[in-house]
């Protein structure tokens, strides 16, 4: 699954500042207007997605940032691997953000699970020396509590995301913050229909909100019995004070190549006024 990472460090007028499940680049060219760069990332994974800044994996099923409520099962395990690349272009100017994203899950029962998840990030920005490491840690619980023989069922994810990126390099956001979501999947037929409502307590040092929610929604279509389709759209409230929400938009498709092996690959897009922020990802997950 789909989460964040804000990151912050000040260098030669530009910082960046860990978040969730979106990281942005922040400049401020010579007596120019400042410029802002969001950049969005998924797990993945994880996911990502809308809470905030928790690594790149413990999100939704890769390429979706929106969660579903489905769990491995008694003693199952899953291992995601995914990248993301993103570039945000703004004035004339982009900046690059490349992440791997890793997330081992187990399920402790039928209906509960638990993961962790660390991404490795590279962050390259105009006149900046590129910057590489590990982000931050998420660890968090999936509890699917509420299923009907209709094909509705509820879920709740609790994340913990762990300060081990580094805050010095604007890898990690220095902190660590919590997060909870509230899942529904509803399934007819070849569709199904995904809504995650979120709170993010974004505890932080650099003047960011520590309050955020985040909404999203998707929709899955079975094409044939080896391919799904999926949309996927989102709003969040910005963690930026000077920033009131951050949105988005996403396509992408789930090749099935056997019981307990997939592929994805996805492409999102920033919506809404500011600069184009593109990301590209690709991933694979294993169950056994």
């Amino acid at each position: 699954m789909i989460d964040v990472i804000m990151v912050t460090r000040g260098v030669g007028g530009c910082k960046r500042r860990p978040g969730w499940r979106i990281a942005r680049v922040w400049c401020r060219p010579s007596n120019r207007t400042m410029v802002r760069a969001d950049l969005i990332r998924f797990r993945a994974g994880v996911l990502a997605v809308s809470l905030l800044a928790a690594s790149l994996a413990a999100q939704a099923a890769h390429p979706l940032l929106t969660d579903d409520t489905g769990t491995q099962g008694a003693g199952r395990w899953q291992l995601e691997l995914n990248t993301d690349h993103t570039r945000a272009r703004a004035d004339g100017q982009s900046a690059w953000q490349k992440a791997v994203g890793t997330t081992l899950t187990h399920g402790v029962s039928d209906a509960l699970d638990v993961a962790v998840s660390a991404p490795w990030l590279q962050v390259s920005e105009p006149g900046e020396a590129r910057v590489r490491g590990l982000g931050d840690t998420t660890v968090q619980a999936k509890w699917r509590f509420f299923e009907n023989d209709e094909g509705w069922s509820l879920g709740l994810r609790p994340a913990l995301v762990l300060p081990s990126g580094s805050a010095s390099k604007g890898l990690g956001n220095g902190r660590a913050s919590a997060s909870v979501a509230l899942i529904s999947t509803l399934e007819r037929g070849d569709w199904t229909w995904l809504a995650n409502a979120g709170y993010t307590w974004n505890n932080n040092r650099v003047g960011d909100r520590r309050h955020l929610w985040a909404l999203s929604s998707a929709v899955l279509y079975a094409a044939s019995a080896q391919w799904s389709l999926a949309l996927d759209v989102g709003i969040s409230r910005s963690a930026d004070q000077g920033v009131g929400h951050d949105k988005y938009g996403l396509i992408g498709a789930i090749f099935h190549a056997g019981k307990d092996v997939d592929l994805d690959l996805g492409w999102r897009r920033s919506l809404g006024g500011g600069p184009v922020v593109h990301t590209l990802g690709a991933g694979v997950t294993v169950r056994w």
